[in-house]
C-alpha cells in the first residue's frame, strides 16, 4: 500500500494504521493499528503492526495491539477484531495470543497457508 492511501482512508472516515514511536527517544519503531479488511468475504476490524526488526523482543508490537484493540473497543463500539498472519510466523503469533487474542482457524490467503485469531468485547 503506498502512503497516500493510508491518507485518503483517513479522510474518507475509515481507518489506517497508525505510526509508532518510542516515548523515550522518539525513535520510529513501526506502525499499527486497525484496519477495516474483507477477510474470507466478510468485512471485518482488523488489528496489525509492523516493527522494525532491530527493535523485536522489547514489547512495542504487544502495545500498539493493546493500544490498537481499546481503541477498537472502547472509541469504536467494535463487538470483535480479528488478526492474521502466516501459519509459520510464530513471532506474530504469539504477540496475537499475549494480546488475549484466540486461534479461529487456518484458512488460504494470496495462496497461502494463514491463520485467523478473534477477541471479542470483554
Amino acid at each position: 500500500m503506498q502512503r497516500h492511501e493510508g491518507i485518503a482512508a483517513w479522510y474518507a472516515g475509515r481507518l489506517h494504521k497508525w505510526a509508532a514511536y518510542d516515548r523515550e527517544s522518539g525513535e520510529l519503531v513501526g506502525r499499527g493499528g486497525l484496519s477495516r479488511i474483507v477477510l474470507e468475504g466478510q468485512p471485518c476490524l482488523e488489528v496489525g503492526w509492523v516493527v522494525r526488526p532491530d527493535l523485536w523482543g522489547r514489547g512495542f508490537a504487544s502495545e500498539i495491539a493493546r493500544a490498537a484493540l481499546a481503541f477498537g473497543f472502547d472509541e469504536l463500539g467494535a463487538d470483535e477484531i480479528v488478526a492474521f498472519t502466516e501459519r509459520h510466523n510464530v513471532r506474530s503469533r504469539a504477540v496475537i495470543e499475549r494480546v488475549g487474542m484466540h486461534y479461529q482457524r487456518e484458512f488460504q490467503f494470496n495462496r497461502a497457508p494463514f491463520v485467523r485469531y478473534v477477541i471479542g468485547r470483554g
